[in-house]
C-alpha cells in the first residue's frame, strides 16, 4: 500500500470531522439565536407564546429540525475528539491522561469566562464537567459497549420523566392530591415567572455588572437540572467515541450501508417524532412532570437522537462536497465564542439594546448571513495562521507549550 493510500482515510476523517463541526456550528447558532434575545429560564417553556404567521412557522421549523439535535452532534464530536486524541497519543507512545485533564480544565476556564463575561447559555463548562465524569467512569470502556452505554444514558431521563408523569397522573385521581399538586405547580410557575422577569429586565436594561450577575443566576437555573443534562451529554460523548473508533468517521465509503440506513431511519422517523414532540410541548412547562410532558419529552428525546444521526449521515459521506464548511469547523471554539460576543452585544442593553425587537422569522436569516461571514473569515484566517485564537490557547494549556501560530493550517494540526 502506498503512502497516499495510507494517508487517505486519515485525511478524510479530519475533513469529515471539520465539516461536521462546521455544520453543527451553524445549527448551534440557529438554536442559540433565540436565547441571545430571550430570557434563558423560559427554555423550560419551549416555544415563545403569542407567535403567529411567519414567526410561528420559523419557530416550529427550528424547534423541529434543530433544537436538541445540534447540541447532540457537538457532543458526539466532543467524544470523537477524545478518541482521536487518545489514538494519536497511543501511536506516539506519548502521555495522554495528564494532557487530557489539562484540556478539560482549560475548557472549564473558558466556559466560566464565557458565562461571566458574555452569555449564560454556555455549554463549554457543562462539557468540561461531563468530560471529567466520562474520564472517571468510562475511560476504558470497550468499543463494543460504547453504543450500548450511550443509548442507556441518552434515554435515561425518559425513565424519570415517565415515572414522574405516571405519579402525577395517578395522584390527580385523588381530589385532595390533585388540589395539592395544582397548588405546587402554581407556586413553581410563579417562581419561574419571577426568574424570567428578572432575567428580561437585566438583559434589556441592566449595566454590564448587573448582567454579569444575572448570567450566573441563569446558568445556575440550567445547572440545577444537572441530572437531566449529564446523562444525555455523556451518552452522546460515548456515541461519538464509538463512531470514531469503529471507523465510521474515518471511511464513510466502507460504511455506506450504515449511513444509508441512518439517513432513512434518522430523518424518516426522527423528523415526525420531533414535530409531534414540539406540538405536544406547546404551552407546557418541561419541569412539571405531567403525562403530557412525559410524552412530549419522550418524542423529543428519541427524535433528537434519530435526527442528529440522520443529519450526521447526510454530512459525513458528503464531506468532500461540503469542504467549504471545514475552515469554520476547524475554528469551532473561536467561532462559537464570537457568535455569543457579537449577538449579545447587539441585543443587550449595555450594547445596541435590540432585546426582543427582532421578529422570530428574522432569526434564521440573520443566523445564516452571520455564519456565511464566519465561513469566509475562518478561511481567510486559516490561510495565514495554523489555529484559531481560542484553539491556540486551548492547545497551549493542553500541552504546556506554545504551538507555532504563523503559517497556513495543515490537516490534522
Amino acid at each position: 500500500m502506498d503512502a497516499s493510500a495510507r494517508l487517505g482515510p486519515t485525511l478524510d476523517r479530519h475533513l469529515a470531522l471539520d465539516v461536521l463541526r462546521g455544520f453543527a456550528l451553524f445549527g448551534i447558532l440557529l438554536v442559540n439565536f433565540e436565547w441571545f434575545t430571550r430570557a434563558l429560564p423560559e427554555i423550560v417553556l419551549g416555544s415563545q407564546p403569542g407567535l403567529g404567521g411567519l414567526d410561528r412557522v420559523a419557530d416550529f421549523a427550528i424547534a423541529t429540525l434543530a433544537t436538541g439535535k445540534f447540541y447532540a452532534l457537538f457532543s458526539m464530536l466532543f467524544g470523537a475528539g477524545f478518541a482521536l486524541m487518545l489514538e494519536r497519543a497511543t501511536a506516539r507512545e506519548a502521555p495522554f491522561w495528564g494532557a487530557y485533564l489539562r484540556r478539560l480544565s482549560m475548557l472549564a476556564v473558558i466556559g466560566a469566562l464565557h458565562v461571566t463575561l458574555i452569555w449564560a447559555g454556555d455549554i463549554l463548562l457543562m462539557y468540561a464537567l461531563v468530560g471529567f465524569v466520562m474520564v472517571l467512569l468510562f475511560r476504558r470502556t470497550p468499543t463494543t459497549r460504547l453504543w450500548k452505554w450511550a443509548l442507556v444514558l441518552i434515554l435515561l431521563p425518559l425513565l424519570f420523566a415517565g415515572l414522574g408523569g405516571l405519579a402525577v397522573g395517578l395522584a390527580q385521581m385523588d381530589p385532595n392530591a390533585a388540589e395539592a399538586i395544582a397548588a405546587e405547580m402554581a407556586k413553581g410557575r410563579a417562581e419561574l415567572d419571577a426568574a424570567i422577569e428578572a432575567s428580561r429586565n437585566a438583559y434589556a436594561n441592566g449595566s454590564f455588572a448587573e448582567v454579569m450577575a444575572q448570567r450566573w443566576r441563569d446558568w445556575g437555573f440550567g445547572a440545577s437540572h444537572f441530572l437531566f443534562w449529564v446523562p444525555p451529554i455523556l451518552g452522546y460523548f460515548l456515541l461519538g467515541r464509538w463512531l470514531l473508533v469503529t471507523g465510521r468517521l474515518a471511511d464513510a465509503a466502507s460504511h455506506a450501508g450504515w449511513f444509508a440506513r441512518m439517513r432513512l431511519v434518522g430523518i424518516g422517523l426522527g423528523l415526525p417524532l420531533s414535530a409531534a414532540g414540539v406540538w405536544l410541548m406547546l404551552g407546557q412547562n418541561a419541569m412539571l412532570p405531567t403525562p403530557r410532558v412525559a410524552g412530549a419529552t419522550t418524542l423529543l428525546s428519541v427524535g433528537a437522537l434519530l435526527l442528529s444521526l440522520g443529519w450526521l449521515s447526510c454530512v459525513v459521506p458528503a464531506a468532500r462536497a461540503l469542504a467549504w464548511l471545514a475552515p469554520a469547523g476547524r475554528m469551532a471554539l473561536t467561532n462559537y465564542l464570537v457568535q455569543s460576543l457579537v449577538w449579545t452585544f447587539v441585543f443587550y442593553g449595555y450594547g445596541l439594546g435590540l432585546w426582543e425587537q427582532v421578529p422570530r422569522a428574522g432569526h434564521p436569516i440573520l443566523a445564516l448571513g452571520f455564519f456565511a461571514v464566519q465561513v469566509l473569515a475562518s478561511r481567510w484566517w486559516l490561510a495565514r495562521f495554523r489555529f484559531g485564537p481560542a484553539e491556540w490557547l486551548w492547545r497551549l494549556a493542553t500541552y504546556g507549550q506554545a504551538p507555532p501560530m504563523r503559517g497556513p493550517a495543515t490537516a490534522g494540526a
